[in-house]
C-alpha cells in the first residue's frame, strides 16, 4: 500500500496547469545531474521553471523526506522555517513556510495546499501544490501571492526514481524581475542537489560499527 506523503516546496505543485501562452523551454543550468529549464509565459513577467533529475531510492524513501515538513529548512533553498498547519486527509495537507531573502529584498512566506496521488494507469506518483491566501499576513513578511508546482515521479528501475518538476510563481512585492527569475533557477538547483544527497544517505545508509 502506498502511504500518504506530502511535499514542500518550496519547494514543491499544480492542481491544474496555469492557462498561459508559453514559449519553448530554454536550458539554463546543467549541474549535478540536474537540468533546469525556464520559459516565458505571455500573461506573467516571471518565467515558468522546469527541473528534470534522477534520485536514488524508492517512493517510500522519498515520501519519508517529503513528509517531514518541519525539516524542509535542511534542504529546501532559503527556507527559514516550515510547519504543518492542517492534515485535511490522508492525501492532503496545508503547511506554512517562511523564506529568507537576501538584503535588501524582504523575506517571503506562503501557505500551501499540497496533495499526492498514485496514477496507477501511467505508473506514476504525482504531487500537486498551490499557494492559498486565506490566512492572516505576518508583519514585515511579504506574502507570496501565487505559487503553483507539480512533480511527476516514475521508477524506471528498482531503487531509482525519475522526477519532472514544474513551477510557476509570482513572488509579490517590489522584487526586480531579473532577480526573481535568477532566484527561481538557483533555488531548485540547490534544493534538488540537497535532496539527492539526502536520498543517497537514505538509500545507502552508512554502516555503523557495533
Amino acid at each position: 500500500m502506498i502511504k500518504p506523503f506530502f511535499l514542500f516546496a518550496s519547494i514543491f505543485l499544480a492542481f491544474t496547469a496555469r492557462p498561459f501562452a508559453q514559449s519553448s523551454w530554454e536550458l539554463k543550468k546543467d549541474e549535478n545531474g540536474i537540468l533546469i529549464y525556464s520559459r516565458s509565459v505571455k500573461e506573467s513577467k516571471y518565467k515558468e521553471l522546469k527541473a528534470v533529475f534522477d534520485l536514488p531510492g524508492t517512493y517510500d524513501q522519498l515520501r519519508s523526506i517529503l513528509n517531514d515538513v518541519d525539516n524542509y529548512k535542511t534542504w529546501v533553498y532559503n527556507t527559514a522555517s516550515s510547519h504543518l498547519v492542517e492534515r485535511k486527509s490522508e492525501t492532503e495537507i496545508i503547511y506554512y513556510a517562511r523564506i529568507s531573502a537576501p538584503w535588501p529584498v524582504s523575506n517571503r512566506d506562503f501557505y500551501s495546499d499540497t496533495r499526492i496521488w498514485m496514477d496507477t494507469a501511467n505508473h506514476q506518483m504525482r504531487l500537486s501544490s498551490r499557494s492559498i491566501d486565506n490566512f492572516q499576513a505576518t508583519d514585515n513578511i511579504v506574502r507570496i501571492p501565487f505559487l503553483r508546482s507539480e512533480w511527476v515521479i516514475t521508477a524506471p528501475s528498482p531503487g531509482a526514481l525519475h522526477v519532472e518538476y514544474t513551477l510557476s510563481w509570482d513572488p509579490g512585492g517590489n522584487i526586480p524581475v531579473f532577480l526573481a527569475n535568477a532566484f527561481s533557477t538557483t533555488g531548485p538547483l540547490h534544493s534538488f542537489s540537497q535532496l539527492k544527497r539526502k536520498m543517497a544517505l537514505t538509500a545507502h545508509p552508512v554502516a555503523i560499527n557495533r
